[in-house]
């Protein structure tokens, strides 16, 4: 009993020194990038920045599991600004799960047949699908909200949007924003701009710009991610008589330099990839979405 007691202190004082050399050099660190609010973090765009691209990196090759659930966190408006509790769901491909097969999509893929079952889900749960731009209105105007809103995001603009998301949207009569690189409009895989005009005039249908061609704009500098946000905005404008300052980055990334760009561009709000349910107006610029899979939505916490 001896030998086992000498034995146990012995590991307790190597684990206390182990754990100090670990908790030290990190609590320094984070006192230069982070500050800590009663166990939240507010963190700054490179730091944001580098969690989505690790976030976008460890996709798997299929998609029939949910993004875990954020964590409902009490937000402190003083920390925070104004902030509105509303979900952000991001789709890419909806088609059968065959034809996602035959054209190996099944990565970016929600089968059609759940993802009608996802949406009688929400509006059996008495969720109102929104606009992004009320959602943006809400941030910077208080506007108020229907009491559980949810935004619906398709990204990229491709063809099934037409074919598979638009007749679900006009049986349930709920609307949908598609975020549209515009120079890819009228490739075999993507929507005409005939497609798009259509499911403009429908008022079910809003439109969010994502380049012209899905360029990452956190490379090029600053006269590269102009252009690109300009040309995507006149020409979505010019084919869908909206408005159009709402952003959405092609594959989540962003930096300091690419904000100043789209707000030079009179761009309100962008969205990023980063998951969670919060939006608040301090973030505005890197609002939360959360990618969706072929799981109920009920295993999103909604």
């Amino acid at each position: 009993m001896k030998l086992d007691r000498n034995k146990f202190f012995q590991g307790m004082m190597l684990g206390a020194v182990l754990l100090s050399m670990i908790l030290v050099p990190n609590l320094s660190r984070g006192q230069d990038k982070t500050t800590q609010t009663k166990n939240l973090y507010i963190v700054n765009i490179d730091s944001i920045y580098s969690i989505s691209k690790s976030i976008a990196s460890s996709s798997s090759a299929l998609n029939p599991s949910p993004t875990p659930v954020p964590k409902k966190e009490k937000i402190v408006e003083e920390n925070f600004g104004y902030c509105v509790n509303v979900p952000v769901l991001l789709y890419h491909h909806v088609q059968p799960d065959s034809e996602a097969r035959r054209l190996w999509q099944t990565a970016l893929s929600v089968d059609s047949d759940i993802f009608e079952q996802q949406v009688s889900y929400l509006v059996s749960r008495g969720y109102t699908a929104i606009s992004a731009k009320q959602l943006i209105d809400a941030l910077l105007l208080r506007t108020p909200l229907p009491q559980k809103s949810i935004v619906l995001t398709f990204d990229d603009g491709y063809k099934d949007a037409y074919s598979y998301v638009y007749p679900i949207l006009q049986k349930y009569r709920i609307t949908a924003n598609l975020m549209i690189a515009t120079g890819l409009v009228g490739g075999s895989d993507y929507l005409s701009w005939g497609e798009i005009e259509e499911m403009g005039r429908s008022g079910l249908v809003y439109f969010s710009n994502h380049t012209w061609s899905h360029y990452p704009i956190d490379q090029g500098g600053y006269d590269k991610a102009k252009y690109e946000i300009q040309t995507g905005r006149k020409q979505l404008e010019e084919h869908t008589n909206q408005i159009v300052n709402i952003f959405t980055y092609p594959y989540g990334s962003f930096n300091n330099e690419a904000i100043r760009a789209l707000k030079d561009d009179g761009v309100l709000g962008a969205f990023s990839t980063i998951p969670g349910f919060w939006q608040c107006d301090s973030f505005i610029m890197t609002l939360h979405r959360n990618r969706v899979g072929n799981a109920s939505l009920s295993e999103y916490g909604l």
